[in-house]
């Protein structure tokens, strides 16, 4: 692997956050936040955008690309950008760094998963009592677009707007994006299709903010919660998360918005630029996908009926069919989606439908979306796959082709999704037996915990539901749940290859 070409796109890219940084402090001017938070948000924006520049320099000329370089490049983009991201929790908040890392490691991958609860330790040892809604504005709007950048890929993003990144931006898209089949180009050139998939991504940001700025929202409200949405993350600008609203309208647009958002962005490319509404009808994942959400909502809303509901806000109502239908298809798609806003607490439901909700969780969403999760188009090849060895097994003779959407499927992208979903799963239990390991908690704890981290989803069962923070969880806890946020938002075998002796060599 050639390191000074690696280091010269990642130094480009620190100093992309850092511009981002830097502006979150326009947002604290606007909104009146104090001096010093404005300030920190200045110094923090510029310790990216220097030490990138010098980085940047002392590397330039080089541009050899490779696959190699590719994985390096992805790989260590994610890591130098949410340690740059965790500055400014550092430096306004007083945050220690594994609680900065951890916040900033869950808002760049989209999983949403926060330290951040009604108290805060600071490095000195006092503890503050506030709100999320008490932060700082402009911290906040920084916390949202770590999801935003995050939620396309930061590394998407610049193959679209820095040309000199057209080199061996193939290998880049590749390592970046999600799902089983990533040969399928929207346009002949991958930077065409960066731009398309960004700017699809940007109409919808704009779209739900101004339906939720609409509905009762504050723009500034509006914007946060669309980032965190059409990044499927979940980060919100109150303790209680979209519950804090009280709001039906604004329930059924960010539910819409997060559907939206974990279908494959070709799908939309395809009904938005080429208008071809049909394609989503002629998608077998889709189709799937639509008819798990529609099974586990209702069977959920059946077993809810007839007893209490325990809302994020910390309320009980009763259990009648409307309130049943209306918590249940929120957190169905809150969380098969991996965003993880919450309305009501899953952990307080009876034992199916947290079994429900653990299963969508592990699976999600679409190939090709902002969500996490092992991806339904997955499951599907996976499927097949199955019953295609199994027919091979009692008719030898018989030649069957195992078709996705209509075409035939070879071997090597059976293969694929068959590897993946074993080391996918691996993954999840090693995790879950380091939280075991490190942490004096419940099975039902441990097993989630994995899951929503490895997933990308956020939020899970027992003592990280929706109600609570992984706040308690010790710092050896917070560094491994964010390598597994990391693995599981990079899709596992990209971490792996940069893992591996030969990688290293030229």
């Amino acid at each position: 692997m050639n390191i000074r070409s690696v280091a010269n796109v990642v130094a480009s890219l620190s100093i992309v956050v850092g511009f981002f940084i830097a502006s979150s402090a326009l947002v604290s001017i606007i909104c009146g936040d104090p001096r010093s938070a404005i300030y920190g948000l200045l110094v923090s924006g510029a310790f990216p955008v220097v030490l990138g520049s010098i980085a940047f320099y002392f590397t330039r000329g080089e541009n050899e690309f490779g696959i190699r370089e590719g994985f390096g490049i992805v790989t260590f983009a994610w890591i130098f950008t949410s340690i740059f991201g965790a500055i400014p929790f550092m430096i306004i908040m007083d945050m220690y760094w594994y609680d900065a890392f951890f916040e900033t490691m869950s808002g760049f991958t989209t999983t949403g998963a926060s330290v951040l609860d009604n108290t805060l330790v600071l490095t000195s040892g006092e503890t503050l009592k506030y709100g999320i809604a008490d932060l700082p504005k402009g911290l906040l709007y920084w916390r949202s677009m770590t999801h935003w950048l995050g939620g396309m890929g930061i590394v998407v993003l610049s193959i679209a707007i820095l040309p000199f990144l057209g080199i061996g931006g193939h290998q880049l898209y590749m390592a970046e994006t999600s799902g089983a089949d990533k040969s399928n180009k929207l346009t002949p050139r991958i930077a065409n299709t960066a731009r398309a998939m960004w700017s699809v991504y940007v109409l919808i940001t704009i779209l739900q903010t101004l339906l939720l700025w609409g509905g009762g929202m504050t723009f500034f409200e509006a914007w946060c919660h669309s980032c965190s949405t059409i990044a499927t993350g979940g980060f919100s600008t109150e303790q209680d998360s979209i519950a804090a609203f009280d709001s039906f309208y604004i329930e059924c647009v960010v539910m819409l918005f997060m559907f939206v958002a974990s279908l494959n962005f070709a799908l939309h490319y395809s009904a938005i630029i080429r208008h071809k509404t049909m394609s989503y009808f002629e998608d077998e994942e889709f189709r799937l996908y639509s008819f798990i959400i529609i099974i586990a909502t209702v069977t959920i809303a059946f077993s809810l009926m007839g007893g209490k509901i325990l809302l994020a806000d910390s309320k009980v109502i009763d259990a009648d069919l409307a309130n049943s239908f209306r918590y249940s298809a929120f957190q169905v798609i809150s969380l098969i989606s991996s965003t993880g806003f919450a309305t009501a607490d899953v952990a307080d439901w009876p034992p199916y439908s947290k079994l429900v909700v653990l299963i969508i969780s592990f699976v999600a969403a679409c190939a090709g979306s902002t969500a996490g999760g092992l991806k339904i188009s997955r499951l599907l090849i996976c499927t097949k796959y199955s019953i295609h060895r199994i027919s091979a097994t009692i008719f030898p003779n018989l030649v069957r082709n195992a078709r996705f959407n209509g075409e035939r499927m070879d071997s090597s992208t059976m293969h694929k999704a068959v590897s993946f979903f074993f080391i996918y799963c691996l993954i999840t239990l090693l995790t879950a037996i380091a939280v075991s390991i490190l942490e004096s908690s419940d099975l039902e704890t441990n097993i989630s915990t994995a899951i929503a981290c490895v997933s990308n989803v956020g939020p899970g069962l027992g003592k990280v539901s929706q109600i609570n923070t992984f706040a308690w969880m010790t710092p050896a806890s917070k560094m491994v749940l964010s390598a597994a946020m990391l693995i599981g938002r990079l899709e596992v075998f990209t971490i792996l290859v940069v893992l591996l002796p030969s990688f290293w060599k030229r």
